[in-house]
């Protein structure tokens, strides 16, 4: 892969586990002859002698890639921020699991000295595009990298959408809410919800409805080569459609949420030796206790 020589550092934090990681990245670069900006956000947290950009597009605009330092959170605000772009994004785990931030703080200096010998892969991530559309107008748009999900806000009962495949009626769904996935999100409210875990390669949908009212109404792998559409059926509904937890949008009775496939984005690095299973025995403990006989 090619070498990256200049960094821009996002992260949402301000805590001292943060300006850790940011001292230490510059300290790597100085000694490296790597350049690093800083994302306009962190401008409380810089020492004097460490500068923000004056403008994210000014940011974006200097950086080779992307560092986002904390959680998944962060890094899917990362790639909001940079309109879905190939520019590659690095994430640095100062979260929980972290199914998408790949380097942990004690491997900091040895996987940053691995990009900037171009000694990594780019892996590549489905995105959801998603529309609203009331009548004959179309309210809004939006992207996801995890998942697209209908869910109430307020009111404590259930909820009514019918939902397609293509032209194939699937059901009237009876639930909380409904969550439309890619395989990169099965691991996040999907999971949570119930839903499978799928390998991020895969091009396919999940729809999972969360807390059916029927227990016999489970989780569904789609293909991505046809539209998912869902009506809203409630008189009064109090729900929100959200994307990647970022995005929103109040719903109405009767209003057409039109989920489809937004291609791919080939810009997550990872390192070689690692596969997503090493990831997945590594986050959710698999296997761990059992002793050979």
């Amino acid at each position: 892969m090619k070498p990256i020589t200049s960094f821009g550092i996002v992260s949402f934090k301000k805590t001292a586990a943060v300006s850790e990681v940011l001292l230490r990245i510059r300290g790597w670069a100085a000694n490296n002859g790597a350049s690093v900006f800083y994302h306009p956000i962190l401008c409380d947290l810089l020492p004097p002698d460490m500068r923000a950009e004056e403008s994210e597009e000014v940011f974006l605009d200097k950086s080779e890639a992307i560092v986002s330092v904390g959680g998944d959170g962060t890094l899917l605000s990362v790639a909001h921020m940079s309109g879905f772009s190939e520019k590659p994004v690095v994430g640095v785990n100062l979260g929980g699991l972290g199914f998408l931030t790949d380097i942990g703080p004690e491997e900091l200096e040895e996987c940053f000295g691995l990009i900037r010998a171009g000694k990594y892969e780019a892996i590549s991530r489905m995105v959801l595009e998603a529309s609203v559309k009331r009548g004959s107008d179309t309210l809004c748009r939006f992207k996801a990298l995890n998942d697209i999900y209908i869910n109430r806000i307020k009111t404590p009962r259930l909820t009514s959408i019918s939902a397609w495949c293509g032209d194939a009626f699937i059901t009237n769904f009876f639930a909380d809410g409904l969550i439309v996935a890619t395989p990169n999100g099965s691991t996040a409210y999907s999971l949570s919800a119930g839903g499978p875990i799928v390998e991020p390669s895969v091009q396919a949908f999940l729809l999972t409805p969360i807390c059916p009212h029927s227990l016999t109404e489970r989780p569904l792998i789609l293909p991505s080569d046809r539209n998912i559409r869902l009506v809203v059926n409630e008189k009064n509904p109090d729900l929100l459609l959200t994307a990647d937890g970022l995005d929103s949008f109040n719903l109405q009775c009767d209003d057409e949420i039109i989920v489809s496939y937004g291609g791919i984005r080939k810009n997550l690095i990872q390192f070689a030796e690692r596969s997503y299973f090493s990831l997945l025995r590594k986050k959710l403990g698999w296997g761990q206790g059992y002793k050979k006989p």
